[in-house]
C-alpha cells in the first residue's frame, strides 16, 4: 500500500511539474495605472472577461451510436478550466496558444470558437485517434471499477462510445453547459452561475447548464423544455455519457443502462414526472417512484374495467 501512495505522489508531483513548465503556460497580460480601480467595472475588466472564453481546440472529443446513426460530441473548456489542476498539461499545445494569442479580442476568440464548433459539426476537421472507452484517461490513473459498472459497461457498448481525445483529469469539478447537440462548454464549478451567466459573451446561446453530478443549475427552456431523451434539453442522454466520461456518476450509469435496455419506460417515467422535486435524472428515485405509481394506477383501472362478454 505504501508503495501504491508513493508512486501515486510521484506521478502527482511529475504532473504538477509538468503543468508549470513553460512550454504548457498560457501567458496573458494587461497593462494598467491602478488594477483596483480597473477592476470594479466589469465590461472594461478583460482579465474577467477572459476567464469566461471558450477555447476552439475541444479538451474532450467522443463518437457514440444514438438514434441508428454515429454521432460525435466536443466539449471545449473555458480559460478558467484551463488554469484549473483539472487538466493534462497536454491540452495547451501551439494551437491553443495561437488560439488566445497575448491579448484576445472577447468578440473574435468567440466567433473563432463558434465557426470552429461548426466545422466539427459539418465533418470538416480531422477526426482524432480513437480510444475505447474504458481506456480512455487511462494515463491518469483512473479508479478500480465496482462490480456494478459491469452492467455499465455493457451499456457503454452498447452504445459504441470511443473517446477521441480526453485531457481531463479523473473526478473533476465542473459545470457544463449545452450550446446544441454535440457541443458544449466545460467551466469550473461555480462559473456559469445566475449571476455571471447573463454577462458570459455566449449567453444567448447556452441552453441549460449542469454540473458534475447532474444538478440542472440553468434552463433556457424553463415550463416548457423537452422531455425527449433523444433531443436537446436537461434530459438528453448526450449530458449523461458525458458524465459518465467525466465523473463516473452512478445516476449517469443508471440512465445509460435504462436508455439501452428499457428506453421506453425511461421515456414514460419521464414523462409522468412532475419535476415537483427537481430536474434532471439527479431527482432519479422520484422520477421512478411517479413511474411505478402511474403504472399501478393504470393497471388498477385496466382490472375495474367491466370485460364485455363473448356474443354479447
Amino acid at each position: 500500500q505504501k508503495q501504491k501512495q508513493k508512486q501515486r505522489n510521484k506521478s502527482q508531483d511529475s504532473d504538477t511539474m509538468d503543468v508549470f513548465d513553460k512550454r504548457h503556460q498560457l501567458e496573458l497580460c494587461v497593462e494598467v495605472d491602478n488594477y483596483f480601480a480597473y477592476a470594479l467595472e466589469a465590461r472594461t475588466d478583460l482579465p474577467r472577461r477572459w476567464l469566461n472564453l471558450p477555447l476552439p481546440v475541444p479538451i474532450l472529443s467522443l463518437t457514440c451510436a444514438l438514434g441508428g446513426e454515429r454521432r460525435e460530441i466536443h466539449v471545449y473548456p473555458t480559460l478558467q478550466f484551463v488554469y484549473s489542476h483539472h487538466i493534462q498539461a497536454s491540452y495547451i499545445t501551439q494551437e491553443v496558444k495561437d488560439a488566445l494569442g497575448s491579448h484576445p479580442d472577447p468578440d473574435g476568440v468567440c466567433a473563432r470558437f463558434l465557426a470552429a464548433s461548426s466545422a466539427r459539426r459539418a465533418g470538416e476537421a480531422p477526426p482524432g485517434p480513437e480510444l475505447a472507452h474504458a481506456q480512455a484517461g487511462a494515463s491518469v490513473d483512473p479508479a478500480p471499477r465496482s462490480p456494478r459498472r459491469s452492467n455499465n459497461s455493457d451499456a457503454a457498448q452498447q452504445l459504441e462510445i470511443k473517446v477521441r481525445v480526453n485531457h481531463v483529469r479523473q473526478s473533476p469539478q465542473f459545470t457544463l453547459a449545452a450550446i446544441s447537440e454535440g457541443v458544449y462548454l466545460l467551466g469550473m464549478k461555480d462559473q456559469f452561475n445566475a449571476y455571471d451567466l447573463p454577462a458570459h459573451p455566449l449567453a444567448d446561446r447556452i441552453q441549460y447548464v449542469i454540473d458534475e453530478v447532474g444538478l440542472v443549475l440553468f434552463d433556457r427552456g424553463a415550463g416548457g423544455a423537452s422531455r425527449a431523451l433523444d433531443s436537446l434539453g436537461p434530459y438528453f442522454i448526450e449530458n449523461y455519457i458525458l458524465l459518465e466520461v467525466l465523473s463516473k456518476q452512478e445516476v449517469a450509469q443508471n440512465v445509460l443502462e435504462y436508455y439501452v435496455y428499457h428506453k421506453e419506460k425511461l421515456q414514460r417515467s419521464l414523462e409522468s414526472y412532475s419535476e415537483a422535486q427537481g430536474k434532471g435524472f439527479i431527482c432519479w428515485r422520484f422520477l421512478m417512484n411517479e413511474a411505478v405509481k402511474q403504472a399501478r394506477a393504470d393497471a388498477a383501472s385496466a382490472r375495474a374495467s367491466p370485460v364485455p362478454a363473448e356474443g354479447g
